[in-house]
């Protein structure tokens, strides 16, 4: 795959075959995602593939936490304010979308949504950390690269990804769960798997914005 096409063809994946991923394909991908830059060549990444009984036990914690309604700590800031106006309406515009897609697949109007920590039934989550201690507005910047990267490296394989922050807002949860978090702070998870191509939330149309609207030039 061209990388043009793979940028311009990648999306979210909200439904996944249940079809385990081959850990060498895994592997494979991150290989690949390993040469993305980071400050200093510091690579300051880690991470937790998590399949099987291991990535169920991680979905019935969180959704029992989600239950206990003790508020969520994400080891990041995330958006709680609203967005400006512009960003808004594109949100708006996707929701409308997701909403569409859903709708067609159930065959009624306002069917109830899935359940957020069942990750759209991904057989793959793979969760990213980094050290506590470094600046965390860059270590986050690598860690999103790293990302960025390792997403393209699985639509390339046919794989489907897709980006939550939803799966590291309780990372208690996760610190309690997986080894080697001491000292580490969850920046974002990833569901990896084969992607359902019959189900049209996997396929409706998308858009972005103008160029005129992002981009800015000072010549003189």
């Amino acid at each position: 795959m061209k990388l043009e096409t793979a940028i311009r063809t990648r999306r979210s994946i909200r439904v996944y075959k249940p079809d385990p991923v081959p850990p060498a394909i895994i592997m494979e991908i991150m290989d690949t995602a390993r040469w993305s830059p980071s400050w200093a060549n510091t690579q300051c990444w880690h991470v937790h593939v998590v399949t099987g009984g291991a990535l169920e036990r991680i979905k019935a914690a969180l959704r029992q936490a989600e239950r206990d309604v003790f508020p969520a700590t994400p080891d990041f800031r995330m958006q709680t304010s609203p967005w400006p106006e512009t960003l808004r309406k594109r949100t708006q515009a996707l929701m409308k979308e997701i909403t569409s897609a859903r709708t067609a697949a159930d065959g009624e109007p306002g069917a109830s949504p899935p359940d957020p920590y069942d990750f759209f039934g991904a057989p793959c989550l793979l969760f990213i950390d980094v050290d506590a201690g470094l600046a965390p507005d860059y270590a986050c910047f690598d860690a999103g690269l790293f990302t960025q990267s390792l997403c393209l490296a699985a639509h390339d394989r046919g794989l489907g990804t897709c980006i939550m922050a939803r799966a590291v807002r309780r990372p208690e949860v996760l610190r309690a769960m997986l080894p080697q978090t001491d000292g580490r702070s969850f920046v974002i998870a990833i569901a990896i798997g084969w992607p359902d191509s019959e189900t049209p939330i996997n396929a409706f149309p998308r858009d972005r914005a103008d160029l005129e609207e992002l981009v800015s030039w000072s010549d003189s």
